[in-house]
């Protein structure tokens, strides 16, 4: 997010812009033309990001079964815009279930591995994948249930929470690679530094405000509340991401996006930020 400048291996600028642009416009073009297009783009954008955290949880000697997960993380999106509630907790059980029995059956089959696999290794590997699922898909499909709120309501509480997440991250960015110095989190992610830091509370909150006033219709001050709301959740998903990613001894989930790293990369400060505007619109505006 708010990066100090002059640190080695920073990605490519121009690849960061270009591609920044396109993602914001592929969302903005598919929740205003036609809104259950973010359904598609954003299945296809968590199952990636499932691929991408369960290979990376291989490399580091978590066994997490990559084909099942990708595929539920894939439903779970339709199956909780059109289902609600009951599939989309359904379809996380199921999810869960279905990767424990995979695990299970691959460790008989590889008779040699179930030998020599000891009992706390396995339910290492069963809890590595029920984490998988629990961050990424079911916290990435409270979007969804955002979205089927009636009629532009659930499209505009959407971008209330995807437009100020990404100018956090964005302007975070750019000023801390511009001008950062004073680092905020050494120890967690060296790059964070206070200015960027300052640049996410300001364009945060402008545009928590403004997007709260002009496209949900509702006081200013509530637009204050989501941008506290978001503004910590996705500096918590963002250093929660460079604490896994240290963890795993990894810079980036993947190089799947040119200046970004992986898809999951630009998720982690989105995922937190979904259940709390979720919770947020369902408390306080309910329909």
């Amino acid at each position: 997010m708010s990066q100090v400048s002059g640190a080695s291996g920073e990605r490519n600028f121009a690849k960061s812009v270009i591609y920044g642009i396109v993602f914001g416009g592929s969302f903005l073009a598919s929740i205003l033309l036609v809104k259950e297009l973010l359904i598609v783009l954003l299945a296809v954008a968590i199952a990636a990001g499932a691929w991408e955290i369960s290979s990376a949880l291989r490399k580091a000697g978590w066994y997490v079964p990559r084909l099942p997960v990708t595929i539920g993380s894939l439903v779970i999106m339709p199956a909780t815009y059109f289902g609600g509630p009951i599939w989309q907790w359904g379809t996380t059980a199921a999810m869960i279930l279905v990767l424990t029995i995979w695990r299970a059956v691959h460790l008989l089959w590889e008779r040699r591995e179930a030998i020599t696999q000891s009992f706390q290794k396995s339910l290492r590997d069963f809890s590595a994948a029920a984490f998988v699922v629990i961050y990424l898909p079911l916290t990435a499909s409270f979007t969804m249930l955002l979205l089927q709120r009636q009629g532009f309501d659930g499209a505009a509480w959407v971008i209330q929470f995807v437009v100020p997440t990404a100018l956090i991250d964005t302007s975070g960015y750019l000023v801390g690679r511009k001008f950062g110095r004073r680092r905020i989190a050494p120890g967690v992610s060296p790059k964070k530094s206070l200015e960027g830091l300052i640049a996410s509370i300001v364009f945060g909150v402008t545009s928590s405000v403004l997007l709260m006033v002009f496209v949900l219709h509702h006081e200013w001050y509530w637009g204050l509340l989501t941008a506290t709301a978001v503004l910590i959740t996705a500096v918590f998903g963002d250093l929660a991401e460079s604490l896994i990613k240290r963890d795993l001894g990894v810079k980036d989930m993947s190089s799947w996006l040119p200046g970004h790293g992986g898809v999951m990369d630009r998720l982690d400060s989105m995922l937190p930020s979904a259940l709390v505007m979720y919770l947020i619109a369902t408390i306080c505006f309910p329909v």
